[in-house]
């Protein structure tokens, strides 16, 4: 029995002392509520958005709280179809850098965006409302001293669109600082 806990022992060690000198594969660069982000994640992000590593890790995190609100909601789940318009939106988005990102990574982020993008059409979109006199205003900015500005019946359209997606941008960004507030976010420092 002693000389078997001797070898088991022996065996410990050896191995031990061999995974001291193995090369790191994954690194954990984040941790949300006990959730890891690993670096890999954090990498395709930043290839893909064309942000640095630490913008990168910071919409990553942002992008992770959004997605586990939204994957509470049944609704909000995209189904094949809108994954796949997703994929194909992301990769064209993408263009040629998308060939050289791992194909899960882009599809994770993918279904990913789908499922938050159609989340806050559920949560928020009815809540943004742009009145009349706004897209007035909009306008007025717009065309203020132009003498060749197209007329306020062919802008309008337009301009409440841009409104609407500034709202709904606006309600979102409080979302991810609420978000923010309740999460525990622990930060590995880098190597």
């Amino acid at each position: 029995m002693r000389s078997s806990l001797r070898r088991l022992a022996m065996a410990a060690l050896l191995l031990g002392s061999a995974r001291a000198d193995a090369e790191v594969v994954e690194r954990i660069q984040a941790a949300v509520d006990g959730q890891p982000l690993l670096a890999s994640e954090a990498k395709v992000m930043a290839e893909l958005r064309g942000f640095d590593p630490r913008a990168a890790l910071e919409a990553l995190i942002d992008e992770e709280l959004m997605f586990r609100e939204a994957s509470r909601l049944p609704q909000a789940a995209p189904s094949a179809e809108e994954a796949t318009r997703a994929l194909a939106s992301l990769q064209e988005r993408a263009g040629s850098l998308a060939q050289s990102l791992p194909a899960a990574s882009l599809e994770r982020i993918a279904r990913r965006e789908a499922t938050i993008v159609k989340y806050a059409g559920f949560r928020f979109a009815p809540q943004v409302r742009v009145e009349d006199d706004e897209v007035q205003k909009a306008y007025e900015r717009e065309s203020a001293g132009r003498a060749d500005a197209a007329p306020f019946e062919e802008r309008a359209a337009a301009l409440r669109a841009a409104l609407t997606d500034q709202k709904l941008g606006e309600r979102i960004e409080a979302w991810v600082k609420e978000l923010r507030s309740a999460a525990r976010i622990r930060y590995n420092e880098p190597e």
